[in-house]
């Protein structure tokens, strides 16, 4: 697309509004692709990603290792406690926020992985095969009935088939 650009401005002589609206690109991208190509030549066409992203100052990379390097010696040591060192010790040395030291050391450095605990692998309980293997008993005690009275219920349930084998409602026992 910049390569048409570029043939159509100079093969049409096109403005660079038309050329924006033809392409659908902005005013200022059509304008920049054409004075880099009239500067650079062909070299201006190709995508310069080495001008992307945030510019570098000079000693950052330099703190940024010295700041990695104490936190390694001393794992313990926040970023703020660890830049004021530094000041002290190098004051003519151009140190970052700390909070910019924190988020590349988060993102420098992998988590340390804690493997959870080796716990010992129990075999599921068994099935019952066939009813009457196993019974389930549930009580129910003092249960509140409509006439204000209490009640206390006995289920016996067979866990096969989900049948109930016996239930029997009762008064409660005086305490």
């Amino acid at each position: 697309m910049r390569l048409q650009i570029v043939q159509e401005r100079q093969s049409e002589g096109i403005n660079y509004t038309e050329l924006s609206r033809r392409h659908g690109v902005s005013y200022n991208t059509v304008r920049s692709i054409c004075s880099g190509y009239e500067l650079r030549g062909e070299a201006a066409l190709v995508p310069d990603y080495s001008a992307c992203g945030r510019r570098v100052k000079p000693g950052s990379e330099t703190s940024y290792r010295l700041v990695r390097f104490i936190r390694h010696l001393h794992p313990a040591w926040g970023v703020p406690y660890i830049t004021t060192r530094i000041r002290e010790c190098f004051p003519e040395l151009e140190l970052l926020s700390d909070r910019q030291y924190q988020r590349r050391l988060k993102a420098d450095t992998p988590g340390v992985v804690v493997p959870g605990p080796k716990l010992p692998r129990s075999s599921p309980p068994e099935k019952p095969r066939q009813a009457n293997d196993e019974w389930q008993v549930d009580a129910k005690e003092r249960i509140n009935l409509d006439d204000g009275s209490e009640g206390c219920y006995l289920n016996i349930t067979d866990t096969k088939s989900n049948a109930i084998l016996k239930a029997k409602a009762f008064p409660p026992r005086a305490d």
